[in-house]
């Protein structure tokens, strides 16, 4: 804006040398043409120059003049003309809402997490995190893990859990699977060669504690001294038996049978209602809070340092990339979710937006509002008083040619 000023002064300066040199060759004839050229010339550069300063301050000082430094003295009119403008034309609730409707927020979600989070975000999170961690107390956490717990055992009926666990397993048909379950775990332990050592020694002390008379005992260590009594042998006929019957229908109906017999016990003996209640409670107050808290800093900061946090939030924000890529119907729930999330708080809080551009210019000081102004306009105001200057020499000299003609 300098520059332009120092242009527009230049004009004046044009034009009063312009005038001094017609009033001092006033005896020859093209003098009175560039009289009136420069004359006009100078009264269109003066109005302009003073219209220019006096939207801005007093011209030369004087503040006795009318009308001058209008903005200033119409600041607030102003304002709020801006603030009016942007709340109810630039920026209406009409216009917000039909450019909400056209983003796409699945997209933008999509791609954002297509991105890989940048190194220094990466170690940013995990220092930070790694640090809060470090801080946290471990006993007062460990306090507020108890009473928590404790107050959610309260309210939570273990055997009314248990009742509808089971209930649920049995009409979905999932009782069959987990017997299934347990009986392929049953024959592996059966399989154990410990277990065998274990079914053949208490095997033989069942037959040696069962032959009471003398002569049973005489007949059954002749029987084994001939071989006849191989406790081996009768341990694996024992366990093929056990896995013949753990795979046939018998035990499952056995298995289906013993859960009804849980489940009317846990709903209508009320004896065994409090003793499961009591369990709980001798549960969680034998559990070790503070060294539950301890273990779990101590883990949660050796995965924060080796970076394995960092490494699980990206696969997790690709594998929910991926889902969102999968499902356009969820895509677009969650458009119509953000956009109406996004709508209502701009119908609700739109009158803000002219809150804050009023508060905003007007916690700006007098002279820099004033100054702000004149640095966005001032240079084509300064263009201005150069446009006026010429065009009043041109009308000047028009008017003169015209008047002698």
């Amino acid at each position: 804006m300098i520059v332009q000023r120092r242009w527009a002064n230049l004009s004046l300066v044009v034009l009063l040398a312009l005038l001094v040199i017609a009033l001092l060759f006033h005896h020859m004839g093209w003098s009175v043409y560039l009289l009136g050229t420069t004359l006009a010339g100078l009264a269109g550069a003066v109005a302009d120059w003073y219209a220019v300063t006096a939207l801005f301050r007093h011209p030369l000082g004087m503040r006795w003049l009318p009308h001058t430094s209008i903005i200033s003295a119409n600041r607030d009119r102003i304002i709020d003309a801006i603030a009016n403008l942007v709340e109810s034309e630039l920026l209406s609730s009409e216009f917000l809402n039909a450019n909400i409707q056209k983003i796409s927020f699945s997209q933008g979600l999509l791609g954002l997490l297509d991105k890989p989070l940048p190194q220094d975000v990466t170690e940013f999170l995990g220092t930070t995190a790694a640090t809060w961690v470090g801080q946290l107390d471990e006993s007062l956490i460990a306090e507020r893990v108890r009473e928590f717990l404790g107050k959610r055992a309260d309210a939570v009926s273990v055997s009314d859990w248990a009742v509808h666990l089971i209930e649920w397993l049995v009409r979905s048909g999932n009782d069959r699977a987990l017997f299934l379950f347990l009986a392929e775990h049953a024959e592996i332990a059966l399989d154990q060669v410990e277990l065998t050592e274990d079914l053949e020694r208490r095997l033989r002390e069942v037959i040696e504690e069962y032959s009471k008379t003398g002569t049973q005992k005489f007949l059954l260590g002749l029987l084994e001294s001939f071989g006849t009594v191989d406790y081996h042998e009768l341990t694996m006929s024992i366990k093929a038996a056990l896995k013949r019957w753990l795979r046939s229908d018998s035990a499952f109906d056995q298995f289906d049978m013993i859960l009804m017999r849980i489940m009317r016990s846990l709903r209508d003996d009320a004896l065994v209602r409090a003793r499961v209640e009591e369990a709980k409670a001798s549960l969680l107050s034998q559990i070790p809070w503070p060294d539950v808290v301890r273990w779990g800093k101590d883990h949660i900061n050796q995965a924060l340092t080796q970076g394995t946090v960092s490494g699980a939030l990206q696969q997790g924000l690709a594998s929910v990339s991926r889902w969102l890529e999968r499902e356009p119907s969820i895509q677009a729930q969650v458009d119509a979710l953000a956009r109406g999330l996004l709508m209502r708080t701009a119908t609700q809080n739109h009158s803000v937006i002219g809150r804050l551009v009023r508060d905003n210019l007007r916690a700006m000081d007098e002279r820099e509002w004033i100054d702000k102004l004149e640095f966005y306009v001032g240079r084509d105001l300064q263009w201005i008083r150069v446009n006026g200057a010429i065009v009043g020499a041109l009308v000047g000299l028009i008017i003169t040619i015209a008047t002698h003609l």
